[in-house]
């Protein structure tokens, strides 16, 4: 497991900035994606089939497959700083390019770049530079002042605030993202819905080792690049419903 990056503090001299980040912006690509995957999705239902123990004929305990569909509804706590229509005005990200993901991936960066960081204290030199949250508050110095009655009137203005002690943010990443791993469940997806080819032609195609044989339930067996096809469809799967909660990259429910 990817242990997420250390937080770091820094000031861009340049644009008067601070600017705090907690994870990579690679990170945040690969949830802008899933993201905009399952906005693209909404109201559609993905399919699990997971095998439990029961008890058949004689008292023997067998394993019998059930299945559970789970509907894409996007939205709630975790997503609710993220202006969702904007991401249903974009053309579908399963059609797009690489390259046209990139370009529509940096301007939403730019625009939500705070949701992903500590919260830190924002410079806005004019109005359209303003963060529009209720996690944050403004003061206004007219830049006639000088810095020690600056300092002394926001010291005797701090005094008089109530603030809330360790905010945490509402978009939950529980570790960091193995780009080879989410690399392959992205074009499993892509392959196996949009394509609709094989699950033998999708494994070469993105690289899975195959022609052993693998044991499976009930004494059958399978090729081992297939079986490899579907464990990643199925964490794929997985991670668009949770992603669609706010909470990025969990593959299980």
């Amino acid at each position: 497991m990817i242990k997420k990056k250390p937080r770091k503090t820094i000031l861009k001299k340049r644009d008067k900035k601070l600017d705090t980040i907690g994870y990579s912006k690679l990170d945040i690509m690969w949830f802008f994606q899933w993201l905009k995957l399952a906005v693209d999705m909404q109201g559609q239902s993905l399919s699990f089939t997971k095998s439990n123990w029961m008890t058949g004929n004689q008292n023997k305990q067998v394993r019998k497959p059930t299945t559970k569909s789970f509907k894409i509804t996007v939205g709630g706590i975790g997503l609710s700083a993220i202006n969702l229509n904007e991401l249903k005005r974009l053309p579908k990200i399963m059609n797009m390019t690489k390259r046209e993901i990139f370009q529509h991936f940096n301007k939403w960066f730019v625009k939500n770049k705070h949701l992903f960081g500590d919260f830190a204290i924002h410079y806005a030199e004019r109005n359209q530079d303003m963060i529009e949250s209720n996690d944050y508050f403004t003061v206004q110095i007219p830049k006639s002042l000088d810095r020690r009655t600056i300092d002394n009137q926001i010291d005797a203005l701090m005094k008089g605030l109530k603030l809330k002690q360790g905010r945490k943010r509402d978009i939950t990443f529980i570790r960091g993202v193995q780009k080879d791993v989410m690399q392959k469940q992205w074009e499993v997806f892509k392959l196996k819905t949009i394509d609709n080819l094989e699950n033998s032609r999708i494994a070469k195609k993105v690289g899975y080792k195959s022609g052993n044989m693998l044991n499976i339930t009930g004494g059958k067996k399978q090729t081992q690049g297939v079986r490899a096809v579907q464990k990643s469809y199925e964490s794929a799967k997985y991670l668009i419903i949770n992603v669609s909660k706010g909470i990025f990259p969990k593959t299980t429910l």
